[in-house]
C-alpha cells in the first residue's frame, strides 16, 4: 500500500498536476470575439453579375498569447469577384487606416490595431 502511494506522488511530481486542484474548473477566457458588420462608405459597393456585393467582411478581437489583456483587432476580406479589388479599412471615423489589395477569389486578413482590454470595434470598409 505504501508503494501506491510513493508510486502516485512520484507520478503527480513529474506531471506537475496539483491532486488539490483536480475537478476545479476556471473559467475560459474566449480566444475570439467576433464583431458586427462594417460600416460600408467610400463609392459604392462593388457587386457581381448577380448583383451580390464582392466582398464578404469579417472581423474579430483575438488576445494576444503573452499579454491575454491585449487584443488585436483583425479584419478578413473575402473577394468573391473576378477582378482585383483596392479597398481601405479604417477604425469608424477615423484616420488610422490599413489599405489592402485584394486578389480575385482572395482572403486577406489585416490587423487593424492592438488595444488594452477592447474587446468591441467599429470598422468601415472603403472600396476603390
Amino acid at each position: 500500500m505504501m508503494c501506491g502511494r510513493i508510486y502516485w506522488a512520484v507520478v503527480v511530481a513529474m506531471l506537475g498536476v496539483n491532486p488539490a486542484a483536480q475537478g476545479q474548473s476556471t473559467a475560459a477566457v474566449p480566444k475570439l470575439t467576433m464583431q458586427g458588420p462594417a460600416e460600408q462608405s467610400g463609392t459604392g459597393v462593388i457587386r457581381d453579375a448577380f448583383g451580390r456585393p464582392c466582398l464578404d467582411v469579417e472581423a474579430a478581437a483575438r488576445r494576444e498569447v503573452v499579454n491575454s489583456e491585449m487584443l488585436d483587432h483583425i479584419v478578413s476580406i473575402k473577394n468573391n469577384c473576378p477582378r482585383i479589388i483596392k479597398a481601405k479599412v479604417c477604425y469608424f471615423n477615423s484616420d488610422q487606416c490599413t489599405g489592402v489589395e485584394l486578389r480575385p477569389y482572395k482572403r486577406v486578413d489585416t490587423i487593424l490595431g492592438a488595444m488594452r482590454g477592447i474587446n468591441f470595434f467599429r470598422y468601415s470598409v472603403i472600396q476603390k
